[in-house]
Formats: structure tokens, sequence, C-alpha cells
């Protein structure tokens, strides 16, 4: 099916730039930030909930060269992903991503955030995350969605101070947190 025949088709997703926060900096993903996220991502508490094991250095590179492709195979979602870093320090310390789609009139957007072990608890994932929304806002992105397994106290906190919702059912293992946002149109 191409673009004339189905209406939600998105030919032209919305390229990930930077952005700049009081202490962070969230700079587009390129294959070569593999090298230094190899360290970020190598605490196996980053996959107690959210599964799998510390990637290696070959399979980092492969997922970020799979994720520049910038949307699906099939077109019906862009993939959009930051490395965050300490402004100050310039160390990556971890990610956001957003993937978004359309339904119906309305662009939506699963998001996802991970900090590294030696980088949590300082409020990096909830600064990050705030200030991803906040572009995918200025690109009429409507809804958003997160998945968090309920164990993971500090996902769910970070979806609390984003405003997200909690519903009281779980899907598949998680709870799927939602927000209504407001655009720049």
């Amino acid at each position: 099916m191409n673009s004339a025949e189905n209406p939600n088709h998105i030919v032209n997703w919305p390229q990930a730039t930077s952005i700049v926060t009081d202490r962070l900096l969230l700079e587009p993903l390129e294959v070569h930030h593999a090298t230094e996220m190899v360290e970020t991502l190598s605490s196996p508490d980053l996959y107690t909930y959210i599964g799998g094991t510390s990637p290696s250095l070959p399979e980092l590179e492969r997922l970020y060269a799979l994720q520049l492709a910038g949307a699906s195979p099939t077109g019906d979602a862009g993939w959009l992903n930051w490395i965050v870093r300490e402004a100050n320090r310039s160390t990556a310390i971890g990610y956001v991503q957003a993937t978004v789609t359309m339904a119906d009139t309305r662009n939506q957007a699963d998001i996802a955030w991970v900090i590294g072990a030696d980088h949590q608890r300082r409020g990096f994932a909830t600064e990050a995350a705030r200030a991803m929304i906040a572009w995918l806002a200025d690109r009429q992105v409507t809804e958003l969605r997160a998945a968090i397994h309920p164990g993971n106290e500090s996902s769910n906190r970070v979806a609390e101070r984003l405003g997200m919702n909690r519903p009281d059912a779980i899907d598949d293992g998680e709870v799927i947190w939602h927000a209504e946002l407001q655009t720049g149109r």
C-alpha cells in the first residue's frame, strides 16, 4: 500500500534534533554512540524490569544502524532516538526514545527512557523525558504512552512526574501510562 492508498502513512517523519536543558544535552543518535553507550548500558541492574542483557558493541552498532532508518519498513511508525549527556561533562548517561504513529487524526508516541545505573536518582530521566515530550508536542504529537513494569518504581515515579496517568489495567505484564499533550499549533 502506498501513501496515496493509506492516508495515515507519513512520508516525511520528523528527524531528531539536538535538545538542550539546564543540565542535559539530548543528541540525535548516531552509530558511533555505540562505543560509549556500551559502558553506560553495562549494568545488569538496568535489565531487571525491561529484560535482556547488556549489549555488546557489535549488537549495539547493529541496533543503532536499524534505528537510524528513522521509520519502520512499512512506513507506519517513525523512530526518534537521543543519547542523553550531562551538558557540563559531555558524558553519555543514557537515552530517550519515541516511536511515533498515526491513529486517526492523532499523532501518538510510545516513549521510553534509560539512564545508566551510575547516573540514576538525580532527576536525569525526568528532565530528559520532559524535554523530549516538549519537542514531540512542537511536532504535533498529541498522545503519549509508556509501558512500564509495575515493579519498576523509579520509572513509575518518572511517569508520574511527567504528568502521565496510570490505568488500573496491566497489558502483557506492564502498566501502560497515558498522557494527552497540548501541541505547538
